[in-house]
Parts: structure tokens; C-alpha cells; sequence
């Protein structure tokens, strides 16, 4: 289910990117010099995201939810760089000792992280972004927390990496819509955990 779900969100950003390219090839679109990673543009972005766990980490956690806010500044033609804090929260289960049946948890997150973006063309982007992940705690029904707290317990600071590709779509007023993939790594106890997000953002032009 989770493969699916990201092909299809794959094949959407390409079909999406190829109707843009088509309606700047005939005129359609002149908006492309004033928004995005083009120019030097500033830009504040509000996004949600869905969060898909992968390896260990997936065996525990089904998926997550998340939210974030994000400041693009502008430095040069198709070169960017940001700064975003966000909250995410991840929904799964254990299995309990004995006959007992499986039991709810949810992992929170602070991301705080800094970035680059580098424009591939006047829709396409590279980008990727290095911090600190504050981890609040996994939670568990009041029956199980000791054994959650013993077994899957994350908490502190994890160093944060995520690589990630999206694609822009001009908005009115020189605002844009982000639409990006990105593959997210925390280090905890000498290992990293990884999971895929699918983030849709609305980014407001900010003048300079």
C-alpha cells in the first residue's frame, strides 16, 4: 500500500511538471521569472505532510502526520536557502509479553533543520536540509507505559538529514504551491531511522 500510494504521488508531480512545461512552450505561463528558486526571491511556506516509516522504524509505526513552517531566502538564480521548524507525530503498535493483544503508540517530533535548494529548471527542484530533531517521548495506553518506556522509548536531540525533490506550481500574486519527496533520516543510538515524506506546501511571496 505504501509503494503505491508514493508511485502515485511520482506519476502525479510528472504529469503535473509536463502540463506546466507544455503552457510555457506555447505562452501560457509567463509567471516564471518572479516565483520560486528562479530569481532571488523570498518566500514564507506553510505545509503538511504525510509520513511514511521505513525499516525498523516501520515495523513499529503504520504512518505519520506532520506540519511545518519554512523561510526561503533567495541568494541567487535557481539557489536558495531555508529555514524550517515543524511537528511530527507517528501512529503504531507493539506487540506486548504474554497473550496480550497489540497496543497503540505515537512518537511526536520536533524537526529543526537548515537547508539549500537548487533549482533544475523553472519547476524542478533539488534540495536538502541538515538539523536537530527533538524527540518528545513515545507514548502508550497507561497499562503499557513502563514496558513502552523500557522497549521503544525515543527522546533528545537526533541529527536530522533529508534529501528531497519537488516540483512548484505558480500561484496568484506571485505566490506558488510545493510539492515535493523527500527521504528523512534521524540518528538514534548509533543507527538512523528513515521515513519518506510526501509534503504539499503554499508558499507566500515575500518582496525584497
Amino acid at each position: 500500500m505504501k509503494k503505491q500510494l508514493l508511485l502515485t504521488v511520482l506519476l502525479g508531480t510528472f504529469f503535473c511538471f509536463k502540463a506546466l512545461a507544455q503552457d510555457q512552450e506555447v505562452g501560457m505561463d509567463k509567471r516564471t521569472n518572479v516565483y520560486g528558486v528562479e530569481t532571488r526571491t523570498n518566500a514564507f511556506e506553510v505545509g503538511a505532510d504525510y509520513l511514511l516509516p521505513a525499516g525498523n522504524f516501520g515495523n513499529v509505526y503504520n504512518n505519520g502526520f506532520g506540519g511545518v513552517v519554512r523561510y526561503r531566502f533567495g541568494v541567487a538564480q535557481y539557489k536558495s536557502i531555508m529555514a524550517s521548524v515543524g511537528y511530527n507525530t507517528f501512529k503504531g503498535e507493539v506487540i506486548l509479553p504474554g497473550n496480550n493483544p497489540k497496543a497503540s503508540v505515537r512518537a511526536n517530533f520536533i524537526p529543526i533543520k537548515i537547508g539549500a535548494k537548487f533549482g533544475l529548471s523553472n519547476y524542478l527542484y533539488l534540495a536538502g536540509e541538515m538539523g536537530a530533531t527533538v524527540a518528545l517521548g513515545v507514548n502508550g495506553r497507561d497499562n503499557v507505559n513502563e514496558y513502552v518506556r523500557d522497549t521503544y522509548q525515543i527522546k533528545g536531540a537526533l541529527f536530522t538529514v533529508a534529501p528531497s525533490f519537488g516540483v512548484l506550481i505558480p500561484s496568484k500574486n506571485k505566490n506558488y504551491f510545493d510539492l515535493s519527496v523527500r527521504y528523512e533520516g534521524y540518528s538514534y543510538k548509533q543507527s538512523f531511522t528513515f521515513f519518506t515524506g510526501l509534503r504539499a506546501a503554499y508558499a507566500f511571496n515575500i518582496a525584497r
